[in-house]
């Protein structure tokens, strides 16, 4: 899956008037596209794409008209309110006033998986529902996230990134769509959840001097990300990014106490992107620095 580039929107983020203020293009983020900017009042028409647009007002209150086809619908929308586009639809947009907001783009092939790991039916016979002012808590939080990532990008970022997708995937399947889907409660037979387990530990704990993502843990077992996840919380009560970072602290600890290599190669051993970064991670998790966890075992 390659990059999702700006050029793979509708065109709204590429009006002169409009003022990016951070987006994920950059960073090479393949299953979304998320960006920040300051919208001016347009109307404009735009043609289906595969994928599936979520604009989360940021602030407001401001009025927007859409129409599908020869409806039209006006809403006065609050900060915190989304307009959902499906993939698929054609539509016409008008926004009266400056707005400031968050565009997030799902691939469809993303949306599939996640339909077809967790809900039974025809995962090409989902059909989400377009919204217009409605107030969906978890889709903002979870958009806000990514936001703040592009905004401040971590070592982790696509990592985190891919997680939240199929997380938002879910909830639109689940709070957005025409479909009576039913989550799938087959699982593993505990043994084989815990060989399938130690197997990815084995792979990452070879690997944790480079970057791991979500998808390559989840070769290793020949399943997509979703079911990686649901694997690890079953068996581990945790996700798969916990599970990740948890690693790296540990593989730091036991070098800070075994050796006298320098924090920062340390810091790139474990896999951080610099000794900064493992600072961060390694109080948040230990509660002391890495040089202060060194000195109280010396």
């Amino acid at each position: 899956m390659d990059g999702f580039g700006v050029g793979e929107t509708h065109g709204i983020l590429l009006r002169e008037e409009n003022e990016t203020l951070a987006s994920s293009g950059p960073l090479g983020w393949r299953s979304v596209f998320t960006s920040v900017q300051r919208e001016q009042p347009f109307e404009d028409a735009y043609k289906a794409l595969p994928d599936h647009l979520i604009i989360l007002h940021l602030d407001g209150y401001v009025r927007v008209d859409r129409w599908l086809g020869i409806s039209r619908e006006s809403r006065m929308i609050a900060p915190g309110g989304v307009f959902m586009v499906p993939g698929g639809v054609d539509f016409r947009v008008r926004l009266n006033d400056p707005l400031t907001t968050a565009h997030f783009y799902i691939r469809h092939a993303v949306l599939a998986e996640v339909a077809q790991d967790l809900y039974k039916g025809d995962p090409d016979r989902l059909e989400l529902l377009p919204r217009i002012g409605d107030v969906d808590p978890l889709i903002e939080r979870l958009i806000l996230s990514l936001r703040d990532e592009i905004q401040a990008p971590s070592a982790f970022g696509e990592t985190l990134v891919d997680y939240t997708a199929r997380l938002i995937g879910a909830r639109l399947i689940r709070n957005h769509s025409a479909n009576e889907a039913k989550v799938r409660l087959e699982v593993a037979a505990p043994s084989d959840l815990q060989r399938k387990i130690a197997r990815v530990t084995e792979f990452v704990q070879s690997n944790l001097h480079r970057s791991i993502q979500l998808e390559d843990m989840a070769a290793v077992l020949d399943l997509s990300v979703s079911q990686l996840s649901a694997l690890f919380r079953k068996g581990l009560g945790q996700p798969p990014h916990r599970f990740l970072l948890n690693l790296r602290v540990a593989r730091a600890r036991e070098l800070l106490a075994t050796g006298d290599l320098p924090i920062v190669e340390i810091a790139l051993a474990c896999g951080f992107s610099h000794q900064e970064h493992m600072t961060r991670m390694f109080r948040r998790e230990i509660g002391v620095t890495p040089g202060a966890y060194r000195r109280s075992i010396g």
